[in-house]
């Protein structure tokens, strides 16, 4: 949470003061009655400190393991005096002086008042922290994890929040034992990891898959804990990048049915792990949960080439082909029969080296390819093939399916 937002929220609310916390100091100037004002403020303002420094006991944090509350240091100890530490609820009255004695003020502030807006806070964060360690524990229960980790992290950034709005009390207010917080997150994260740390997960994919193009025949992975299936649970599966996140159904079973894995180059392995926080994935050792390994199988396809080029530039073309599992024979029985056209137009010269734009189509039955390629060297053919080994040919593959098989 941004520190000037929770600074101005701090001003909101207001709850009965508790009495006596009424703090005085008389000043006198020769100078102004504005300098008498002034000092008056900054004695308040040096008697609350002192005040504190002296009677100050609660600490700053409280860690809670294994049922036993350990407390931490004391608040810092600040002899450092401002005067704007309490300009706000601090009332000034100025006392009338014979004329030519100097000028006279007396400030007073009702420290319940003052603090009143924290001390609300804290109280609604001590119940909202209450509230979701309830939630969290009963979302374990019901073996609903996720909600439990949710619950869990929203606690535990309120324990920080509360811990930030009392030390800004602290600098100002005398702390008891009532603003302890009690809970017990610790202890409850602790068991939430253990159990989660012995999650077991598999998966109906064949230990041999094999894909002829880049998607995958569904598969599923069933979570399991101790009790038996987990639902709602949720799972994501990744490459590069994330490709699908599911949750598991009742019975623990997720379905996946992924498109745009990893074809022309690997790594190929599907990651599944638990969608969670990258902290917690590290505590329960559940990052890389399951690996779907599979091999990618590239049909072999010929087709009937005619190349009326420079047979430099038609080689490029037939070994550009090659890469994408497209072989080129002069065989007219073979199917289909393609047509291939390269053209190039100049750009620019850079030196030595020209720079064109080198068009390619390719047709034939049911296969309409074209692409657009810049390229450069000391000549036009240079350029030319300097743009082919650029083209992609992966719109052409797909096109030649099917005739070539899946």
């Amino acid at each position: 949470m941004n520190i000037k937002a929770i600074i101005l929220c701090a001003c909101i609310a207001v709850i009965p003061a508790m009495a006596g916390k009424i703090v005085t100091y008389t000043a006198t100037s020769k100078i102004s009655q504005e300098e008498a004002n002034n000092s008056a403020i900054a004695g308040v303002a040096k008697q609350v400190k002192s005040k504190i420094s002296a009677t100050q006991k609660q600490t700053k944090y409280e860690d809670i393991y294994n049922g036993e509350s350990t407390l931490g240091e004391t608040y810092r100890a600040n002899n450092t005096v401002k005067s704007n530490v309490v300009l706000k609820g601090v009332k000034v009255v100025p006392v009338k002086m014979e004329k030519g004695k100097g000028y006279k003020a007396t400030a007073t502030l009702d420290m319940d008042e003052f603090t009143a807006d924290l001390r609300f806070r804290l109280n609604t964060l001590k119940q909202e922290i209450a509230d979701l360690e309830k939630s969290s524990k009963q979302a374990f229960s019901d073996r609903i994890y996720i909600n439990s980790i949710n619950d869990l992290d929203a606690a535990k950034e309120k324990v920080n929040e509360y811990n930030f709005y009392l030390a800004q009390l602290a600098d100002v207010y005398p702390i008891d034992d009532s603003y302890r917080l009690q809970h017990g997150l610790a202890d409850f994260e602790k068991i939430l990891v253990e159990r989660l740390s012995r999650l077991t997960f598999e998966t109906t994919a064949k230990a041999d898959l094999e894909i002829g193009r880049p998607e995958m025949p569904a598969w599923d992975v069933i979570v399991k804990d101790s009790l038996g299936p987990v639902p709602s649970f949720p799972l994501i599966a990744r490459q590069s990048k994330t490709l699908a996140e599911r949750r598991t159904q009742d019975d623990g079973t997720v379905t996946f049915s992924l498109r745009n894995v990893n074809f022309e180059k690997g790594p190929y392995v599907i990651i599944v792990e638990p969608n969670f926080p990258y902290e917690l994935l590290k505590k329960t050792g559940m990052m890389n949960a399951l690996e779907v390994p599979y091999r990618v199988i590239r049909s072999r396809c010929e087709v009937s080439v005619q190349c009326n080029l420079p047979s430099n530039i038609c080689k490029a073309i037939d070994n550009a082909l090659s890469k994408k599992s497209i072989y080129t024979t002069n065989d007219d029985t073979v199917s289909p029969p393609l047509n291939v056209e390269v053209s190039s137009d100049i750009r620019n010269k850079l030196g030595s080296l020209k720079s064109y734009d080198v068009s390619i189509s390719i047709k034939g039955a049911g296969v309409d390819f074209f692409s657009m390629s810049k390229g450069a060297g000391k000549n036009e053919t240079d350029a030319t093939l300097s743009a082919i080994k650029k083209t992609d040919f992966s719109p052409l593959q797909k096109q030649l399916e099917p005739y070539c098989g899946k």
